[in-house]
């Protein structure tokens, strides 16, 4: 299917924003294309403009602040795997962007292209998440910094308004004390789309007691999420055997409740449970 659409390939990030002031709503942002591409082909999309992004260097960079990362929004996957600062301070977010798609995508896609497509099995977005992420998005004379987990609404669904851009997305490092994991289930080892996945990042006090857990979960509700009523129930207990397989169960529990039994819930509720429990061992068990 041949669409019909005027390339554009602003020079500077003020110029992007101008051009999507006036044509915003009429436009696509092209930044790694592994999405826009295919939705251009099917005719699911049939923008007037299509936006190249890809070379705005305002939007390419990694800085270290005082408490939070910076990383600009159209940073591939491959810039970010063989960024050392990004392997070292968010281990958990390195192993998930390695599991997209093939070296082909990873070499085009982006982290602010992974949140704009916002889907519920997105790899990126449960690491992001134990990181308390938020996302900068920017407007002519104007800047927004939204939590990732307000941004992003429904399946395909977020707040951007038409005339927005994701720039970049703020992470929060944590002490090295902090042991990271990230697991997903999925068809086939790559080349595959999430059926569950998962990212932990947990701390123990001196007297080997949980000080702090953090659980995000993807592929099993409309939206990404944290588990946080599970997170604060686990603070201040002894991460034996046993408590790691009641925890699984009880992430997979809540999740059901959540969500509601559906026709993979027989399958998914095992499922969530032993991933879980890998993620658990993963950073409670040397």
């Amino acid at each position: 299917m041949r669409i019909n659409f005027k390339y554009l390939r602003p020079h500077s990030l003020n110029e992007c924003l101008a051009v999507l002031a006036t044509h915003g709503d009429e436009s696509a942002i092209l930044a790694g294309g592994t999405d826009l591409m295919i939705s251009l082909r099917s005719g699911s999309r049939t923008p007037k403009f299509v936006l190249d992004i890809s070379r705005l260097s305002e939007i390419r960079s990694v800085e270290q602040h005082a408490e939070v990362i910076k990383i600009g929004a159209i940073l591939t996957y491959s810039e970010l795997i063989a960024h050392p600062l990004i392997v070292k301070t968010f281990p958990a977010l390195s192993a998930a962007m390695s599991c997209v798609g093939s070296l082909q995508i990873r070499n085009v896609g982006t982290l602010g292209g992974n949140i704009a497509n916002s889907s519920p099995a997105a790899d990126s977005i449960p690491p992001m998440m134990i990181h308390d992420a938020q996302v900068m998005i920017q407007k002519v004379n104007s800047v927004r910094i939204e939590k990732l987990e307000k941004l992003i609404v429904g399946p395909s669904s977020n707040t951007l308004e038409p005339d927005e851009l994701i720039t970049g997305i703020i992470l929060k490092p944590v002490e090295s004390a902090y042991k990271q994991s990230y697991r997903r289930i999925a068809r086939r080892k790559s080349l595959s789309i999430a059926r569950v996945n998962m990212a932990v990042s947990a701390k123990l006090d001196a007297n080997g007691l949980i000080e702090d857990v953090r659980i995000s979960v993807g592929s099993v509700a409309p939206t990404p999420l944290r588990i946080k009523k599970i997170e604060d129930s686990l603070i201040g207990l002894k991460p034996e055997s046993k408590f790691i397989q009641e925890t699984g169960e009880l992430v997979a529990r809540h999740i059901v409740d959540l969500v509601g039994v559906r026709h993979s819930t027989e399958y998914k509720r095992p499922a969530i449970a032993g991933l879980a429990i890998k993620c658990l061992e993963d950073v409670f068990i040397d």
